[in-house]
């Protein structure tokens, strides 16, 4: 008899290759075609050992560590010295460049990512990924904000020349952003193993069972915490990205240039 998990991957093969044979039959458009042949490859590959050990590929330059930290220390050098080195205009697109990756970053990791793993990753194996996810991804958005905070600091008029409600969004941001960076995400994280180291044992004693109730409850509240602060972080975001377009002189300018060029239109007719 088949065990769950082996029928479970039988069945998904079954209607993988029953979509491809509908997919021969009637015309089917080429991104519909690709993404069946990796869905065949990823059931077949499911059936695999998920213990293979050996590297996936070789990083290049710029996706390793030293590569990355040479980019960002590029981007906030450029944007210190743009009164000087680069003229406004670059050191604009890079502070929108930062307002982007905080935003997207924290959307992308908040709605998509921590959900879509959540909903299919055993919950051990989900937990570690996220323990591995969770440190980069405070780092990028804490280092965005505070690229965000550094060149209104370091613009011709400074942050007394910024709009207050601006910088105290960013400021509460940032704040958010390291608080969970640097203490909340490494106490929520060594609760959480804790319990597995637990969980894994194997046979518990009643204490252990207590243990585990207990580093529950205590991992719940601490990741309460840092959800909670995420919020603030993403409301301020969006609260910083509304006062920014509202400074934007861009779509004015060519919404007043259509409507000059359209009343010289009328007035010469």
């Amino acid at each position: 008899m088949l065990s769950t998990a082996r029928l479970g991957t039988t069945t998904r093969a079954l209607r993988t290759s029953s979509q491809g044979l509908a997919c021969r039959q009637l015309p089917c458009p080429v991104g519909m075609a690709a993404r069946r042949n990796v869905a065949a490859s990823a059931a077949a590959a499911g059936a695999g050992n998920d213990d293979v050990q050996g590297a996936m590929l070789e990083p290049s330059a710029v996706n390793t560590p030293w590569g990355r930290a040479l980019g960002v220390a590029a981007a906030v050098a450029a944007t210190a010295y743009s009164t000087t080195v680069i003229p406004n205009q670059a050191a604009n697109f890079m502070h929108l460049l930062a307002f982007g990756i905080m935003l997207g970053t924290n959307v992308w990791n908040t709605f998509f990512v921590g959900l879509t793993m959540f909903k299919n990753m055993p919950r051990q194996m989900f937990g570690r990924v996220q323990s591995k996810l969770f440190p980069m991804f405070f780092a990028l958005t804490t280092g965005a904000n505070l690229l965000l905070l550094g060149s209104l600091y370091l613009a011709p008029a400074g942050l007394a020349g910024a709009p207050q409600n601006a910088v105290a969004a960013l400021a509460v941001s940032a704040a958010s952003n390291v608080a969970n960076w640097l203490f909340i995400e490494p106490k929520t994280t060594g609760l959480m193993f804790e319990r597995y180291a637990i969980e894994n044992k194997p046979s518990k004693s009643a204490a252990d069972e207590a243990d585990i109730k207990r580093l529950y409850k205590q991992f719940g509240m601490w990741h309460g915490i840092s959800s909670l602060n995420n919020l603030v972080v993403l409301a301020a975001t969006v609260a910083y990205g509304w006062i920014l377009a509202g400074r934007l002189s861009l779509l004015n300018q060519s919404y007043d240039t259509d409507k000059a060029l359209s009343k010289r239109s009328a007035n010469a007719a």
